[in-house]
């Protein structure tokens, strides 16, 4: 991906919001995972979480910045 300098603040937002999303999905997949039984998968599906908030906390600062 483009550094910050060469993306606009538009596409830098798009961007954060995209891997929010796809963090989401991680953690939904991961928790379907642990429902089957799989309780191994409950750190990945933390850390998916962790990742979403981050990303949320990127939107929001990128949103606000517009």
């Amino acid at each position: 991906m483009a550094p910050n300098l060469i993306r606009s603040p538009a596409v830098r937002l798009l961007h954060a919001r995209q891997d929010h999303a796809i963090c989401l999905r991680l953690a939904a997949s991961y928790r379907l995972r642990i429902a089957a039984g799989e309780a191994d998968q409950r750190e990945a599906h933390a850390w998916a979480l962790g990742l979403a908030h981050r990303w949320r906390l990127v939107a929001a600062e990128l949103s606000e910045a517009r």
